[in-house]
């Protein structure tokens, strides 16, 4: 009898923790996750989807790093792809989330239209990396300065005291995504 009870308690753990997990990503699908600093040509973006599988890509315009092959510069590019699962909720705006894959798309060398196109690394997220995810409505008071930076709240002319959109957060990286929900589209 005490191994069947078990056995149903680790069922309903497990089914509970599944159900966290889609539940979460089921949030972040359709919003647009930004890496970048707010000046300067780089950015890394993220599409998350409902079942913590992401798509994303990284860009870095160098317009200085130029030759007479292509003198309008050179732009560092990487198309990624992978995949997170959910590791903890730690309380009721924060949760721990583990990048278990990360594959980059092959790409080569090439000039366009002047403009050296470079392949590069994912910039912000690596395989492995253990990140924490706030959601709207966090308070702002208890995140280090390089996590208000990623989020771009100082930039508000009135600082708010919580975050108004998500933020996912890397200390491995030194970097944060925040997510934005897309604009909606209407059609003529």
């Amino acid at each position: 009898m005490k191994k069947i009870i078990v056995l149903v308690l680790c069922l309903v753990f497990m089914l509970s923790v599944s159900c966290a997990e889609s539940s979460i990503f089921e949030t972040l699908a359709g919003m647009e996750w930004s890496f970048c600093s707010g000046v300067g040509g780089w950015s890394t973006d993220l599409q998350i989807l409902a079942d913590g599988s992401f798509t994303g890509q990284y860009h870095d315009s160098e317009m200085g790093d130029c030759a007479d092959e292509y003198p309008d510069g050179t732009v560092y590019i990487c198309a990624f792809c992978g995949r997170m699962s959910l590791l903890e909720q730690i309380d009721a705006k924060t949760w721990k989330i583990r990048v278990d894959s990360l594959e980059k798309e092959a790409a080569e060398e090439m000039i366009d239209d002047s403009i050296r196109y470079m392949p590069s690394e994912p910039y912000g997220i690596s395989e492995g990396d253990i990140m924490l995810l706030y959601a709207p409505g966090t308070p702002v008071t208890s995140f280090t300065e390089e996590m208000l930076f990623w989020t771009h709240v100082m930039e508000q002319e009135d600082t708010p005291v919580e975050l108004e959109d998500w933020f996912l957060c890397s200390d491995l990286n030194d970097s944060g995504f925040v997510g934005y929900p897309q604009a909606a589209v209407t059609l003529p």
